[in-house]
């Protein structure tokens, strides 16, 4: 019976874990880039049950379950769909890749292309990490039209400035997410020059459709509640045993 416990308690944490990665998927439902995260569940191995018989010798009776757990994460970097948005510092990738940033610790790369200017006329995130070009960061010069081509060319007027640099990863599971819609590289050095077209004036959407992670929030805690109940009625027959049976009438 304390094992029926311990699988239903076990269930209830993964879907506990699962829960709240659905909720951070619905709470960036608006955020520009957001790649939504998915929970892969397994078992945990089951036990062979055996009875010993009166000659001493066990013999396998069935197989016991021992309960789930939330074995890994992972992101799902399918492209969003793109809107229109009319800002000339706003530029979407369609495509693969990830536009480059200079952080304090270090390179960062993001889907993000809600670009703006610094004080110093160069092209910064929201957060006011510098976007990088493939010489440097992108300079921009005041009072000349910014004009970005497909391949990420900047145009200031007729004057031809630097491309940003846009790169993607032979392997998407050294990406990992840090915050502020930035992903960082396990392995340094070997990202390379993406295939994609750049579009001015658009964003990206997040990835999340909404009713699919409703969907599975109301699933989730369905499971969440069944496992509840069982508990709840392991609890309420172990309270018969040790206070009604065998109890002194």
């Amino acid at each position: 019976m304390i094992k029926g416990l311990y699988t239903a308690a076990s269930s209830m944490l993964a879907n506990q874990n699962k829960m709240s990665l659905i909720s951070n998927n619905l709470a960036n439902v608006n955020t520009t880039g957001y790649k939504k995260d998915e929970g892969i569940q397994e078992s945990f191995p089951e036990m062979l049950i055996s009875r010993i018989e009166k000659d001493k010798k066990p013999r396998a009776i069935g197989s016991l379950g021992t309960g789930t757990r939330l074995q890994e994460t992972y992101t799902d970097l399918t492209q969003g769909s793109l809107y229109a948005t009319g800002n000339e510092l706003d530029l979407a990738i369609d495509g693969d890749g990830y536009f480059v940033v200079e952080t304090p610790e270090g390179i960062r790369y993001t889907r993000n292309g809600n670009f703006t200017l610094n004080d110093n006329g160069q092209i910064v995130t929201n957060q006011g990490y510098l976007v990088m070009g493939e010489e440097g960061p992108m300079q921009t010069i005041p009072g000349r039209n910014i004009q970005i081509d497909g391949s990420g060319q900047l145009y200031l007027d007729n004057l031809r400035g630097d491309s940003f640099l846009v790169v993607n990863f032979p392997n998407t599971d050294q990406l990992t997410k840090i915050g502020d819609n930035l992903y960082t590289s396990e392995v340094a050095g070997e990202e390379e020059l993406a295939d994609f077209q750049i579009r001015q004036g658009y964003l990206e959407n997040s990835n999340v459709n909404v009713v699919q992670e409703m969907v599975k929030m109301i699933e989730t805690n369905r499971y969440y509640t069944a496992n509840q109940k069982v508990i709840t009625a392991y609890d309420s027959t172990l309270d018969k045993v040790v206070n009604s049976v065998g109890s002194i009438g």
